[in-house]
């Protein structure tokens, strides 16, 4: 008797304990969506912070909440990117918000509408800071979720059109680049030529004083002249001399020895 009263309470608690559970399920799921809803209209009119609070208060109830936590990431960028507020506290918002969004961006094939929207915000975002690379490919794998999706064909587009200007830009600035060590080599060029040619005319006007100074006489025609001048008196001086002194000594019949010139 008291086994059987045991085993049958133990039936009635299995079949109360679920119901239990369902209907504080049920209660928590609809607090979590009361939370959201609120969080909505608190979004819709720009108070991006006090909607965060509460799809944060429904993340709460529902760690695995896809929309709680697609809309607590969108309100994380909004208040991330406000472009009054440059600070680090700002920039850290946008990291987590873009965190959230691709947490959701991965949930294709359990929520693909959501997850399609998620890769839209991610393309807009990384369109905002010139990564186009990265927005193309948001772009792209939202509309593989969701083909219709009007505004993501349209930013895909212009995304592309940006991405090949971009590229085009490169493209100049690396034949301006080429274009300019070019000109900086045909000017190196030029200028050792400029140097071989001072070189060589320097060197031209060293052989040409060279010769100069060689062919150049150590003394003036004019003072040759006087010098000639003066030994051709001088020996004529000395001429009358001896020819004085011979006469002189003429008697005695004595020559006087004379220098050799």
């Amino acid at each position: 008797m008291k086994k059987t009263i045991i085993l049958t309470f133990a039936c009635l608690f299995l079949l109360i304990f679920p119901w239990n559970v369902a209907s504080a399920q049920t209660e928590s799921n609809r607090k979590e969506r009361n939370a959201i809803t609120a969080g909505n209209k608190l979004y819709n009119e720009g108070r991006y912070r006090a909607a965060m609070k509460k799809y944060q208060e429904a993340m709460k109830l529902n760690p695995n909440s896809a929309s709680g936590r697609y809309n607590l990431g969108l309100s994380q960028i909004r208040l991330g990117t406000n472009p009054s507020d440059t600070s680090q506290a700002a920039k850290n918002m946008l990291k987590e918000g873009l965190t959230q969004m691709e947490l959701v961006s991965k949930m294709g094939s359990e929520r693909p509408q959501l997850a399609a929207r998620a890769n839209y915000n991610l393309g807009n975002v990384a369109f905002d800071s010139e990564d186009y690379s990265n927005a193309l490919n948001f772009y792209k794998q939202s509309l593989r979720l969701n083909p219709d999706d009007a505004a993501a064909k349209r930013n895909l587009r212009i995304t592309q059109l940006k991405l090949q200007n971009q590229n085009q830009d490169k493209d100049q600035d690396k034949n301006k680049d080429q274009n300019k060590d070019q000109d900086q080599k045909q000017d190196q060029n030029k200028e050792q030529q400029q140097n071989q040619n001072q070189n060589q005319d320097q060197n031209q006007n060293k052989d040409q004083n060279k010769d100069q100074k060689q062919q150049q006489p150590d003394i003036n025609q004019q003072t040759a002249d006087q010098i000639l001048k003066a030994m051709e008196n001088k020996e004529n001086q000395t001429r009358a001399r001896v020819n004085t002194g011979n006469q002189g000594d003429k008697s005695t019949g004595r020559n006087r020895s004379r220098k050799n010139w």
